[in-house]
């Protein structure tokens, strides 16, 4: 089962819908500010919405997107710019995520660092047309803008590979030289030209046109293109926000946080999170429980590509079913000692092998509290982190509790100081677990879970989800309690709008 998809790729959202209408009662001004190429695509929340809105109305947008469910996130602090702000809404109807990127100022430029401030809002937003519904700007316009940020993302190595002639892409993008196409069969020369002498009055007038003129005769000519880019460099110094000198360093700080070997040094985390977004309020640890067959692991898969898309997730194990390597090692280590007590049925070899038990069960206990404290550590950092499953403290199943502390159980606990000892450090390692923030529960009665896993042991399946109904959660963390019989559509649309009540 994949994420749940809009009638089609290409059919706008109900949420979009009743952003624009609303923002049309408000009368706010707005428009969507590049890539009008893919608005298609925008509309129905596949790509981003860029929405360039006037800074004057800041207010009102602000409270006609909170009104329709928008909240907001924060970027990377590398992709993170004044002026700019991200938003995300969740449209019930397709389960998608919309992702409005607004913009208050023009921020744009070289990756990681987007050095200059153009000011045309006033143009676009005072000539913004229609186009299916929502305003865009002049043509004219935006060809220029994005004739400035393709030569801005131009960058040397692009340089170097175009010289050379390596790979097949060439330095400037195929979608950017599509873009470009499409733009200009809308925009005259002149219109072009006037348009960037009274806006821009720094630039040569015919210099975006000197850009579509190479990409047309020779889309890889690193010289010409190379030339043109000191060219646009030097004529928009009036907007530069860091002087050259401090953009080249920034930028080549940030190519150093992004590379792979340094980025784990530095960061521990992702290229792609990296693009993600953190919510504003803070990171955030949900657990979702549940006995066997109520879902857990197909649910914390369609959570996972929904949220993925644009928030910072991390899910966490929980379980035992995979042991770390130190745990593997002891596991097979239990295991022979469990067989040779099976063969010679000596007192002294069944206390030896319960004492590897008990060390596999300890290292158990480690496993379980460095995921814990590492999940708790990543949302302190701003991450939405999803456990599968969790320690339930007094959830007790049988003599123990479930995914919790088990050396006590051992028949030699009681008379072995070793094992004592064994057991001592596993519940403190175990009470050092900090409950998470939420609780999700997945409620399936014993006999749907029994025949979900009827591969399984039916008394230990139904013990289980006897155990958790019976059980009070909100003692441990609030709780939301899902029915988990209905169909697995309506159990992951369930979870979604709890999950998202709580970003």
């Amino acid at each position: 089962m994949t994420s749940p998809p809009a009638a089609s790729d290409t059919t706008r959202l109900h949420l979009i819908t009743d952003l624009l209408a609303e923002l049309r009662r408000r009368g706010v001004r707005y428009c969507h500010w590049k890539s009008t190429a893919g608005l298609e695509q925008a509309l129905a929340g596949r790509t981003d919405l860029d929405l360039l809105v006037d800074r004057r109305q800041t207010v009102e947008f602000d409270i006609a997107i909170r009104e329709l469910g928008f909240k907001p996130f924060v970027s990377h602090p590398s992709r993170r710019f004044p002026g700019v702000e991200d938003h995300v809404g969740h449209d019930a109807t397709s389960g998608r995520l919309v992702h409005l990127h607004v913009y208050y100022q023009l921020i744009l430029g070289e990756q990681y660092i987007k050095n200059h401030r153009l000011p045309l809002e006033a143009a676009f937003l005072d000539g913004a047309r229609d186009l299916d519904g929502i305003p865009v700007p002049p043509p004219e316009l935006e060809l220029l803008v994005l004739g400035i940020r393709t030569l801005l993302k131009y960058r040397r190595a692009d340089a170097v590979k175009d010289f050379a002639r390596l790979g097949r892409r060439g330095g400037i993008p195929p979608d950017a030289r599509a873009e470009l196409a499409s733009l200009r069969e809308q925009v005259r020369d002149d219109a072009l030209e006037e348009a960037t002498a009274r806006n821009l009055p720094s630039m040569t007038p015919t210099l975006v046109g000197d850009l579509l003129r190479i990409v047309e005769r020779d889309r890889r000519d690193a010289i010409a293109i190379s030339r043109l880019r000191r060219r646009v460099v030097r004529e928009l110094r009036p907007y530069e926000r860091f002087s050259r000198g401090e953009a080249t360093w920034r930028y080549g700080r940030a190519r150093l946080a992004h590379f792979g070997p340094v980025r784990g040094l530095l960061r521990g985390i992702t290229r792609s999170e990296l693009k993600r977004k953190v919510p504003q309020g803070g990171g955030l640890t949900i657990a979702l429980v549940g006995p066997d067959g109520a879902g857990k692991s197909t649910v914390i898969e369609e959570l996972s590509t929904w949220l993925a898309w644009r928030l910072n997730l991390r899910v966490v194990y929980m379980g035992s079913a995979q042991p770390s390597g130190r745990t593997r090692v002891l596991k097979a280590v239990a295991r022979g000692g469990r067989l040779a007590a099976r063969f010679l049925r000596s007192a002294g070899t069944r206390r030896t092998a319960d004492v590897l038990i008990g060390i596999r069960y300890l290292s158990d206990a480690r496993d379980r509290m460095d995921r814990a404290h590492r999940g708790r550590s990543l949302a302190a950092q701003g991450a939405v982190v999803l456990f599968d499953r969790f320690p339930l403290e007094g959830v007790m199943i049988g003599d123990r509790t479930m995914d919790g502390p088990r050396i006590r159980t051992l028949s030699s606990a009681a008379s072995s100081p070793r094992l004592q000892s064994l057991a001592r450090r596993e519940e403190a390692w175990y009470a050092s677990i900090i409950p998470p923030d939420h609780i999700i529960q997945l409620v399936v009665s014993p006999d749907v879970a029994v025949a979900r896993k009827a591969h399984r042991s039916p008394d230990a399946v139904r013990e289980k989800s006897r155990v958790l109904l019976g059980s009070d959660l909100s003692r441990i963390a609030p709780v939301t309690r899902v029915d988990g019989e209905q169909e697995l559509d309506e159990v992951v649309e369930a979870v979604r709008a709890a999950i998202w009540t709580l970003l």
